[in-house]
């Protein structure tokens, strides 16, 4: 696998909306056993999943985002965007995988093989919401080049090794959005910095 040829691989069936499928552990383990899956055959990498570390980061996780779920309903898009890229940093916070040693052809000047675990989690939280958007405001979404540059990965690890909370800035850089670096956990503090990035523009036209 290379990263111009990013996949989504099949999610397990639900009769549910996946926004709220995602909040159900046998769908969500589901779902990421298959993207697993997916970068074994696509790339030759093996990683073990410890099942309870995955199911205690799922609750954890669970309880932030219900804590902090909007009441407003323009605040929708922001938040899957805002959730997403929580999961993102509760997943390398405590790291739920360990990759097998390396394919023999393994090329290690790419993301996958430079950082198998982060590049799996990482992959699975840009899937999920890409579907979630698809299916609630039909939209499409795209990576920015900095996903696809080695370079970013090398200070994506290194920054989330200082400081888990990173890992939101950076998932919002992957998706070409303005990451807040100061207090990306705080879904207010994020609608704040837009509101306030929307009314300086309006004040300059």
């Amino acid at each position: 696998m290379t990263m111009s040829e990013v996949q989504s691989p099949p999610l397990p069936a639900t009769t549910e909306p996946l926004r709220v499928a995602i909040r159900r552990l046998r769908w969500f383990r589901q779902a990421f056993a298959r993207q697993l899956e997916q970068i074994r055959a696509e790339s030759g990498l093996t990683l073990a999943v410890d099942d309870r570390k995955l199911a205690r980061i799922f609750v954890d996780w669970l309880r932030q985002i219900e804590a902090q779920k909007p009441r407003d309903p323009t605040a929708r898009r922001a938040y899957f965007d805002f959730v997403s890229a929580l999961m993102l940093r509760d997943l390398l916070r405590d790291l739920p995988l360990r990759a097998d040693p390396l394919p023999a052809h393994a090329d290690t000047a790419l993301p996958e093989y430079f950082w198998p675990e982060g590049f799996a989690c990482t992959l699975f939280c840009l899937n999920i919401r890409a579907a979630v958007l698809e299916q609630e405001f039909n939209a499409e979404t795209a990576l920015a080049p900095v996903f696809f540059d080695l370079r970013s990965w090398w200070s994506f690890r290194e920054n989330v090794g200082s400081d888990a909370n990173s890992a939101m800035g950076f998932f919002d850089v992957f998706t070409g959005q303005n990451p807040d670096w100061q207090m990306p956990d705080s879904f207010r503090h994020r609608l704040d910095r837009a509101l306030a990035g929307a009314g300086a523009a309006a004040a300059l036209d």
